[in-house]
């Protein structure tokens, strides 16, 4: 099955046992970039299924849940090469979720941490002996293709933005120490959303309710959300598959813009607002101005616009393939778990859904 055809996810595993997720019992772990959203799940995960988890954090203490639940945690900083000597001693398999997404919006911060924070990261595990090194890149690598069909042999596309061209840097860096012998698989999640995501739910929803554009052109586009607890399912097969080498387009399936923003306005009760093409464009002006003042990444860009409209089906029949992988949750299934951690941290009020 292709799924680059516009779909409903498959039917998740309901009622599934923790001992059924993918998991990495007594193996020795280190997560990087555990501190934010991904890392932070993936660490979550692996630490109840039994693995002995070690992360890496620029600020220990906001690791202190994870301590708690007996995650070794050591203070290191991928913008300093040097902080991570050490750290993958006694490790097998290392997850790089760490990464530089848009403060401060310049390029020697996103190349210090995406690229050679990446590359140090990669020679420290080398030098240690670790045997998989599981790196989290992007779709942005593909960049805004308006149609066809994107797989994993499509080829980069730099320039569009300082995020996307990070990540196809860092694949470069990761590539190179890899032919000296690193066995290392790369993924490239869509728009992560889920419990915790700031991008594609906090945002996502704040934007449906407080009326500010959400789409462009009516959201006749497509959106690429992948769950959160799909993807940690991927990035754990990505470690013991025998893959090394390969690239994983990650995603739940393509679905309009409009279809996908329409979950969270059915949650505050409002549709999500569309606007012309040129005048996204126009928007997207002025935020670039205000991030060049401010050093704060835009929350639209000019160049960025192209993954608005895009008509592009990106495929994921290498991941079901090679790794065994389809979304365990289905869209709804997911939606309803995001709905609920939205209403009990505060970000959702209980409404009268919109029919």
């Amino acid at each position: 099955m292709n799924s680059a055809r516009p779909r409903r996810t498959p039917r998740a595993v309901t009622g599934a046992s923790p001992s059924s997720l993918p998991s990495l019992p007594g193996r020795r772990v280190l997560v990087t970039g555990a501190t934010g959203f991904i890392g932070g799940a993936l660490a979550a995960r692996l630490a109840a299924g039994g693995s002995h988890v070690r992360v890496v954090a620029r600020r220990p203490e906001r690791a202190e849940a994870l301590r708690a639940s007996g995650v070794e945690v050591l203070r290191a900083d991928l913008s300093d090469p040097a902080s991570l000597r050490g750290s993958c001693d006694g490790i097998e398999i290392v997850f790089h979720c760490g990464a530089w997404l848009g403060t401060p919006y310049v390029w020697a911060a996103a190349h210090a941490v995406n690229v050679l924070g990446t590359r140090a990261a990669a020679e420290e595990a080398l030098r240690a002996g670790v045997s998989r090194f599981v790196h989290l890149s992007s779709i942005a690598f593909y960049g805004p293709v308006r149609s066809g069909t994107v797989t994993e042999e499509t080829p980069p596309w730099k320039g569009v933005e300082l995020y996307g061209d990070s990540k196809i840097l860092a694949e470069e860096a990761l590539h190179e120490v890899a032919t000296r012998g690193l066995e290392a698989v790369v993924t490239r999640p869509g728009m992560v959303y889920g419990p915790r995501s700031r991008g594609w739910t906090i945002r996502a929803i704040d934007w449906v309710n407080h009326g500010r554009p959400a789409m462009v052109n009516s959201g006749r586009g497509y959106a690429r959300p992948i769950f959160i607890e799909n993807l940690v399912d991927a990035l754990i097969l990505c470690a013991v598959r025998p893959v090394a080498g390969e690239a994983f387009t990650l995603i739940d399936a393509n679905m309009r813009w409009h279809d996908y923003l329409d979950l969270y306005g059915r949650m505050v009760g409002k549709r999500p607002r569309s606007v012309r093409y040129l005048t996204a464009w126009l928007i997207a002006a002025g935020d670039e101005l205000r991030a060049l003042a401010t050093h704060r990444p835009p929350r639209v860009r000019r160049t960025a616009l192209g993954y608005a409209v895009s008509r592009a089906l990106f495929s994921t029949e290498k991941a079901q393939r090679l790794l065994g992988w389809s979304p365990r949750f289905t869209m709804d299934q997911a939606m309803e778990i995001t709905k609920a951690w939205l209403l009990e941290k505060g970000y959702l009020t209980p409404a009268a859904r919109r029919p």
